[in-house]
């Protein structure tokens, strides 16, 4: 009776694979990320594709299945793992940078090349203590460079250092930051500050040369290949977007590329993060680790940004504010709004935008540089 053209039913739901508590937290998690996207506009580009993918990846599905599954996400992980995805990011910011900024004024340069200082404070730290918080020196570099609130730099870092169980917990910590970089800047911004200096007003820029921008772009990638290799991939694409802006001819391309390449490599990155996010990695105390200091590494380059700006308005008597600061981190442009903004609160005729985004593309070539000062001690 329990066959039916010579098949057997009687293992029809022999099948069912009931899925670990571990297992159950993750997929709500990933069903909140899908939740979250759609229906509140959250980083629908990246949290939709993470969401799912978390889904994907810890269902508790049959060997051969989960063979199929694995196969696709692992296409999409190589991107990541790669270092590839890190770097056509880069080139994409490139396409968006306004290099004369830091050419203009060269002391905003410095405001956000000192940022970076608080990156390897907390790799020391970490490095010290490597013992008892049961990481080694590389699981500490890769948390460190989360400081630069930039999930494309974690992206890198990690996939060419750490263990691949490590990798989730370090670009999601990065990437959850930047969503709060905001609120933290306003936060340590309003406390390292006064008033009256948050009331500054700065100097409009000099307007700087198509051609001086192609020179110092050129010499930089230069410069970073003789002396600066663990950073040449990260800073030629950077600067070759860079180059691709400025230039006529491909205007109108550089424009159509800056919108689809993000939008594909955001989706694409989405997808890398939430495969390698399984329970088995993701639920340990090694994240809770990594996500503390991150943190700390964050909130210690905000405030030695801020307190150089601080140094730079005494030098100059007066004519810095050091909202901008706070900008010198390698997430692009959410700082420098977020400088700007604040800057505005406190003084309506406050324009600090081109300053702040001054700092802020500083951050991103010393986030870069940062990294490959970092990836020395490994390789």
């Amino acid at each position: 009776m329990n066959k039916i053209l010579g098949l057997d039913f009687n293992n029809l739901f022999a099948g069912f694979y009931p899925p670990s508590f571990a297992q159950i937290i993750m997929m709500l998690l990933g069903a909140y990320l899908i939740y979250m996207s759609i229906y509140y506009n959250k980083k629908p580009l990246l949290l939709l594709p993470m969401g799912v993918s978390i889904l994907a990846s810890n269902m508790p599905l049959p060997k051969m299945t989960t063979e199929v599954i694995n196969g696709f996400l692992g296409f999409i992980f190589s991107g990541a793992d790669s270092g590839v995805y890190s770097i056509l990011v880069f080139f994409a910011v490139g396409t968006m940078i306004d290099l004369g900024l830091i050419l203009a004024d060269p002391k905003n340069f410095f405001i956000g090349a000192s940022s970076q200082i608080g990156i390897f404070i907390i790799f020391y730290i970490m490095s010290s203590f490597g013992e008892h918080l049961n990481l080694g020196d590389n699981i500490a570099a890769a948390t460190s460079i989360i400081g630069a609130a930039d999930g494309s730099l974690a992206m890198y870092m990690a996939s060419l250092i750490a263990e691949t169980r490590y990798f989730a917990p370090i670009v999601i910590a990065s990437y959850l930051y930047m969503e709060l970089l905001p609120i933290l800047q306003m936060g340590v911004t309003k406390f390292l500050t006064t008033s009256k200096e948050r009331k500054i007003s700065m100097s409009y820029l000099r307007h700087v040369s198509r051609g001086e921008k192609i020179i110092f772009a050129v010499i930089s990638m230069g410069f970073c290949g003789i002396f600066l290799s663990n950073a040449f991939p990260l800073i030629a694409a950077l600067l070759f977007g860079s180059i691709l802006r400025e230039s006529d001819i491909i205007k109108n391309f550089s424009v159509n590329l800056q919108k689809s390449l993000n939008g594909i490599l955001t989706m694409f990155i989405g997808i890398a993060i939430g495969s390698s996010t399984t329970a088995e990695t993701f639920i340990t105390f090694n994240t809770i680790i990594i996500f503390l200091f991150g943190l700390l590494s964050l909130i210690l380059s905000t405030v030695i940004g801020i307190l150089t700006a601080k140094i730079m308005n005494i030098l100059t008597r007066g004519k810095v504010n050091p909202i901008i600061g706070s900008a010198g981190l390698s997430a692009f442009p959410i700082p420098a709004w977020g400088a700007h903004i604040y800057g505005q609160e406190n003084s309506s005729s406050n324009c600090l935008l081109l300053h702040a985004m001054a700092v802020n593309i500083s951050g991103i070539i010393s986030g870069a540089i940062s990294v490959g000062i970092l990836l020395t001690f490994f390789h």
